[in-house]
């Protein structure tokens, strides 16, 4: 099987170039006998993005540039063109933020899981890097600057489980129950599943997609006849970047009209049956354990 990773990106010369590292060998581990590519869309960013300080000579990495005259503020567009234009998987692994940093077994467990059970959908943890989240964070000052200081101070880039201690949940999260979210960042699913479940709803069209995200994984999760599977003790790890929902507190109660309208029916945080896979191959309980309940 082929995976394809499509990752969206907006004005992220700083962010994209560490998430696409993330996705990459030596930082993603266990990666014999997968075949995969990475496409990265820059969705008309003004000043278009720059990833040539990224080497990749085991793993395909594909640039596509959206021009700003033909893009659209909504991230939606150009993900659905990047499935069906460039990516050549069979399966496919979307991450709607390119801002958010892998974890190093993200891609291993997701490949292991649509192998053995095509008909799947896949999901990963949420997480904010710094102390607290960061729509709190930035209202105390919580900058580009300190959270560079912060990841200087980690060698994130020889192990990516670090940034698990420097890192909080994010809002995706229920209150006191982890294993519940409403969205995640790095989903995988079978290109049949995409085309069956439907791509990307085009009637989200806020800067940054508004509720899409959590849309997709509303209709995801509660499909019928399939598995849904949690891979726990993975995780994306956002930085700020000063985007439309987490540079303020206000965006998703103001997204909310835009999703009964594009739906027909309110915004309910779903319920779903789903596996949690522990990664027990991988001993990811060992490795992050400690951080997954905190």
């Amino acid at each position: 099987m082929k995976l394809s990773v499509v990752i969206a990106t907006y004005n992220m010369q700083r962010e994209a170039p560490r998430t696409l590292i993330s996705t990459l060998p030596p930082l993603q581990r266990e990666l014999q006998g997968i075949d995969y590519e990475v496409i990265v869309v820059d969705n008309g960013s003004p000043i278009p993005l720059d990833l040539s300080g990224v080497n990749s000579t085991d793993v395909p990495v594909k640039l596509v540039r959206v021009d700003l005259s033909d893009a659209n503020v909504s991230p939606v567009f150009c993900i659905n063109s990047a499935v069906e234009t460039h990516a050549s998987g069979d399966f496919l692994l979307i991450c709607i933020d390119g801002a958010r940093i892998f974890s190093s077994h993200l891609i291993r467990r997701t490949v292991d899981t649509l192998k053995q059970f095509p008909d799947s959908f896949t999901f990963v943890a949420s997480r904010h890097l710094g102390r607290e989240k960061q729509m709190t964070a930035v209202a105390k000052g919580y900058d580009q600057r300190e959270e560079d200081e912060l990841l200087m101070s980690v060698d994130w880039m020889s192990n990516l489980d670090v940034l698990w201690e420097t890192s909080v949940w994010a809002g995706a999260h229920g209150r006191g129950n982890f294993l519940s979210q409403s969205e995640s960042n790095a989903f995988g699913l079978s290109r049949d599943l995409w085309h069956a479940n439907g791509p990307y709803h085009q009637g989200f069209q806020r800067p940054g997609g508004g509720l899409c995200n959590l849309e997709f994984f509303e209709r995801a999760v509660g499909r019928g006849g399939g598995m849904n599977v949690l891979l726990w003790g993975e995780a994306t790890f956002h930085q700020f970047h000063g985007g439309a929902a987490t540079a303020s507190n206000s965006y998703f109660a103001e997204s909310l009209a835009e999703y009964e309208a594009a739906t027909g029916h309110a915004y309910q945080t779903p319920r779903y049956d789903f596996l949690a896979d522990l990664g027990v191959p991988y001993r990811r309980m060992q490795a992050v354990g400690k951080y997954l309940l905190e």
